[in-house]
């Protein structure tokens, strides 16, 4: 009897184990929607701020950047616009962010890859793909009202 016991219960431990996983560690790309500051030391004789925005709750992996450029009272500049689209951490790991400019509706030129590096409520890092790229750092603004 203590044999078949044991068995059952080896079989539900290992049941009960193989149904953890790891998403609890996955990174939640709907964090990237709102705005951004660049705080990175390689720029800090201006505050960029990015402003990520999606169409619906529903296209949450990609929308519209529109970039803005701090003045000296804290006013926001618009300076570009953007499209995005960042893959799906379970099905990609490094997470890339892909951007690219449009001029009107239209993307002008080839995207600019990015991996994601960090990203949490408060703290995004990115560093563009290749050799020797610095990080980019931002941190989460959700104090400005933009044009």
């Amino acid at each position: 009897m203590r044999k078949y016991a044991l068995m059952f219960l080896t079989a539900l431990l290992s049941v009960a184990v193989s149904g953890c996983n790891d998403d609890d560690d996955m990174m939640d790309t709907k964090l990237i929607k709102g705005q951004w500051e660049v705080v990175s030391e390689d720029s800090p004789e201006y505050t960029c701020i990015y402003d990520f925005t999606t169409r619906s709750e529903l296209t949450w992996s990609w929308g519209n950047l529109n970039t803005y450029y701090l003045s000296a009272s804290g006013n926001p500049i618009y300076d570009k616009s953007y499209s995005w689209h960042v893959s799906d951490p379970a099905n990609e790991n490094p997470v890339y962010l892909d951007i690219v400019l449009k001029e009107g509706d239209e993307t002008v030129g080839e995207p600019v890859y990015y991996i994601v590096e960090k990203l949490t409520a408060s703290e995004m890092i990115l560093r563009e793909t290749g050799e020797s790229k610095p990080q980019i750092k931002f941190r989460r603004r959700n104090d400005l009202t933009l044009p």
